[in-house]
This record gives C-alpha cells, sequence and structure tokens, in this order.
C-alpha cells in the first residue's frame, strides 16, 4: 500500500493538495493501491472528497481510523430523525433550528451549509442560555464526536465516538497564557485491546497512526509526505523497513535570492538533517532539484511531474482563436503572488486592447482581497477583471482562455503553468525559482520576463494577442510539450522506476 501523508482535504485547497489528489487517481488507475492520509478532524470530509472526484476508499483520515467509519455509508440525518420529546416545539430557521421546551430555549441544531436541514450540529443550553455541549454530526449522518465546554464558555473536553456510540477517544483542555483552550491530553480506549493509551497531542497521536498503518500491514509499506510540517515527524519516528519519500512542494530556503546557502526551510530541516533516513526527496521541478542536490549531496532526489496528460492521439486542442475570454491567472491571492503587478499591467494591456478580459481563480485574506478589488476600482477595470473564487472544476474551464499570467515572488513548482500549458495556453511570467524556465520555453509556447517589469509583460500579452498566428502557434507547441512529455504512462513510468514497481 502506498499512502500520501497530508494534513487535510478542503473545500478550497493548495497545490499540495491537488498533487495528492492527481497522484491517487494515478496510481490506482495503475492497478497500484494508493491512498491519502490525512490528519485533519473533518466532519465534511467525505463530502469534499466528491466534489473533486475522489472515491471514499482513496482518503483515509486519522480520526475515521480509531473511529471505525472509514466504510460508513452516508445516511441524511434531519431534525425530524433525532426524536425529540413531543414536548418540544421546533422553530425552523435557514441555518438552523431552535428548540424550545415550553418558553425555555433548550437546543440549536444547525445544519450542514448547502443542505436543506441535514443535521451539522446540536447545541444543548442550560435555563441561562449557557452552551453546555455539542454533539457534532459526520456528513454521512451519524453522530461523531460531542463538546463539552466550562463555566467560562471555553471548550474543556471532547469525545469521539464509534458507530455504535462507544467513546474511542477523549481529548482534554486547559487553558493556554490567553485563556483560549489548548489541548493536554489525548486517551485512546480500548484500541488492540489495551484500555487506555495516553498521548499529549494530536500530533503524538498522529505519530502512533502513521506506525500503525505500517506495522499491521502484511506487505511493506511506502510513505510519500506531500506536506513537509505533517509527513516529516512521523516519518522520522518510523523506524521499521517501511519506504519512507519526502517531496518537496515548497521552496526549501529562507532566502528567496540564495537557495544554495541560505537556511533552509524550518519544516523541511529535519528531514533535510536525516536524509540516510529516507529513501528519496522528489520535487517537481528541475532547478530545484539541481539546488537540492547541490546542497545534499548524499540526498536521492528525483523529478516527478505533478501534472500528467492524455497523449496527443487521446485529446483535443480546442483552438486558441475560439476562446471567448483572454488572460487567467490561478492561485492563492496574496502579497508574495504580486496581485497588483497583474492588475496594473491590465491597465496598460487595456490602452491596446480595450476589451481585454482577465479572470482571476483563487482565494485569499479578506483584506487584501478588498485591498486587489479596490485598485481594480480606482484604474477603471471592473469592466474587465473579475475574482471568481476558488472552484474545484477549474480544469474545466481552462479551455475557455488565451494566456496565462505569473507575477509571483517563488514558488516550488506552480501547478497551474503545466495545467494550463497542457490546454494549449501559453504562459508569461516573471523569472523565479522554480517553474517558469523548467515549463517555458521562452519565445516558443511562453515568455519569461524580468521580475516587476509590467512594461515587458504587457509588451508580450498585447504582441499575442494581436497576432493570431503567433499566439496559437505557442498554443499548440505549449499543448504538443505537454501531451507528449508529461502523458500518464510516462509520468508512472517515473514513479515505477523511483518506487521500484
Amino acid at each position: 500500500m502506498f499512502y500520501f501523508i497530508n494534513e487535510y482535504i478542503l473545500g478550497k485547497n493548495s497545490s499540495v493538495e491537488h498533487a495528492a489528489m492527481k497522484r491517487v487517481k494515478l496510481f490506482n488507475k495503475q492497478k497500484t493501491p494508493a491512498k491519502i492520509v490525512t490528519k485533519m478532524y473533518d466532519r465534511l470530509l467525505h463530502q469534499t472528497i466528491g466534489r473533486f472526484g475522489v472515491d471514499n476508499d482513496e482518503v483515509l483520515n486519522m480520526f475515521d481510523y480509531f473511529q471505525g467509519t472509514t466504510e460508513m455509508p452516508t445516511k441524511v440525518m434531519h431534525a425530524d430523525d433525532l426524536n425529540l420529546p413531543v414536548e418540544y416545539a421546533v422553530e425552523v430557521g435557514a441555518n438552523f433550528s431552535k428548540v424550545f421546551n415550553g418558553d425555555d430555549l433548550v437546543e440549536n441544531i444547525g445544519f450542514i451549509p448547502g443542505t436543506i436541514g441535514r443535521v451539522f450540529y446540536r447545541e444543548y443550553l442550560d435555563n441561562q442560555g449557557n452552551r453546555l455541549s455539542t454533539d457534532l454530526w459526520d456528513w454521512r449522518g451519524f453522530k461523531s464526536s460531542t463538546q463539552f465546554f466550562g463555566q467560562n464558555g471555553k471548550l474543556a473536553q471532547e469525545r469521539y465516538y464509534t458507530p455504535t456510540g462507544e467513546t474511542v477517544l477523549e481529548q482534554f483542555f486547559v487553558p493556554d497564557t490567553n485563556g483560549n483552550p489548548l489541548a493536554s491530553r489525548i486517551i485512546l480506549h480500548g484500541y488492540e485491546g489495551m484500555a487506555e493509551r495516553f498521548f499529549q497531542n494530536t500530533d503524538d497521536l498522529f505519530d502512533f497512526f502513521i506506525a500503525e498503518l505500517s506495522h499491521r500491514s502484511a506487505e511493506r509499506v511506502t510513505f510519500i509526505s506531500d506536506r513537509p510540517g505533517t509527513g516529516v515527524k512521523p516519518l522520522l519516528a518510523l523506524t521499521d523497513d517501511a519506504h519512507k519519500y519526502i517531496t518537496v512542494p515548497i521552496y526549501h530556503a529562507k532566502d528567496l535570492n540564495d537557495p544554495l546557502h541560505a537556511p533552509l526551510d524550518g519544516f523541511l530541516l529535519p528531514a533535510f538533517d536525516n536524509v540516510a533516513h529516507f529513501d528519496g526527496f522528489v520535487t517537481s521541478t528541475e532547478s530545484q532539484a539541481q539546488h537540492l542536490r547541490t546542497r545534499l549531496p548524499n540526498a536521492k532526489v528525483t523529478v516527478i511531474p505533478a501534472v500528467t496528460t492524455k497523449p496527443k492521439s487521446q485529446s483535443k486542442l480546442r483552438p486558441i482563436t475560439e476562446r471567448p475570454k483572454h488572460l487567467l491567472v490561478v492561485g492563492r491571492l496574496s502579497a508574495d503572488r504580486q496581485i497588483d503587478h497583474i492588475i496594473r499591467t491590465v491597465a496598460l494591456v487595456k490602452q491596446q486592447v480595450p476589451n481585454v478580459q482577465c479572470d482571476f481563480y483563487g482565494y485569499g485574506a479578506d483584506d487584501y482581497v478588498k485591498e486587489m478589488q479596490d485598485l481594480v476600482k480606482e484604474l477603471n477595470l471592473v469592466e474587465n477583471i473579475h475574482f471568481l473564487d476558488y472552484h474545484p472544476d477549474l480544469e474545466n474551464r481552462y479551455d475557455d482562455y488565451q494566456l496565462l499570467i505569473n507575477t509571483d515572488l517563488v514558488d516550488g513548482g506552480p501547478m497551474a503553468m503545466p495545467e494550463a500549458m497542457s490546454h494549449g495556453i501559453p504562459v508569461i511570467s516573471y523569472r523565479f525559482n522554480y517553474g517558469p524556465r523548467d515549463f517555458i520555453n521562452d519565445g516558443k509556447d511562453g515568455y519569461i520576463v524580468d521580475p516587476g517589469n509590467q512594461i515587458g509583460l504587457r509588451d508580450h500579452i498585447c504582441e499575442l494577442l494581436t497576432n493570431t498566428k503567433q499566439l496559437t502557434a505557442f498554443s499548440e507547441a505549449a499543448y504538443n510539450k505537454l501531451h507528449t512529455d508529461q502523458t500518464e504512462l510516462k509520468v508512472w513510468h517515473r514513479w515505477q522506476q523511483l518506487l521500484g514497481l
């Protein structure tokens, strides 16, 4: 079995989670059993993965494992199914219902967002309206846990249940220096015949969980850590014969301009300090691999693309001239992505291409997004620039666009670049580590521009948008390269070679 170690899969994900979801599909398609392992307690996990086309048996969550709920069928649970006392009166609202015993509000029953009355929590109140406890319900329709609150209203204890209602995990909290709940102890009840096992926090429980996945397998297990802050520690603690690999999905050094000498990223440092403990390291770009090999001469570093394609014989390019939209930006909306540079560049492009359209797909901090939206208004670009938030079906939207723009300061290998190119979208990007020179053949299927050169961005955008012949040539070059070099079979062969399959 192959396990890809992650913290979570959320409704809005980064390239780390997207890469893992693509990989688990690739492995299982090649008849090689694989699962994404997640650490975070998430009652909506099995709803979320369905939106990304990931099957329940392709994800294994730590809490599901210990609660015995990995193969739970889905049941729709409404407030009417809770068997409330007949004397209770229910006042139904849009997001939750209030439950009264006479004049006293005794419960609030919350609904799963986006559903009609599907139970998400059941909150119990005392006669003063203070919250005593809250039952938490899983998307699949069963009571998963209960939270208990102290007299100060702060979380004091959590219990997690098996499908039959037995307590299998308890977590206790104490106030931190600011009076907020701090996990102090976790008890695992009745696991493998032992009455109680004690852990300090979920990190320690996760170490034990990873070890159990390895120890209880009849065959040798392979772990691939996708998120360094989650996977490195439990794999360092694992001393059996399991295979252990670390992906490097982020820029590995603290100084953006000195990848060869600057102090290493704190999450990756423990792995880099113990390279002999791991079977190898994986990165998506050759330029980062070269830097890692220079810094870590004893480490085995392999380049494997995160994006796979169908061969040209099984796919079709939508002509670039038939696409209704111009510019595409994909990724997190934050200062290090220099979104303001793109907005100002669009203002310059508009002087030559008045109807230019630019769509941003991604999420970010509310204050930063508002700042960028205000800049759009200030530059009179409301009709030209649109913030479309995060979309899980972005793969189905690429074919509507003609160019991808990227102004990052740094990246560990942006997935949007090869994804866009696989749809025949040329990329125009600032030069940074890592990605542009790995993916773009400058002047053939895109352009690489010096950082901060908004005039250069403008010139290349206008050049391609106003030259149909050149835009078509760039589109076809990008498409042909990705559908030749990064087909599913070629990427799978790289995994086979690395893993000895």
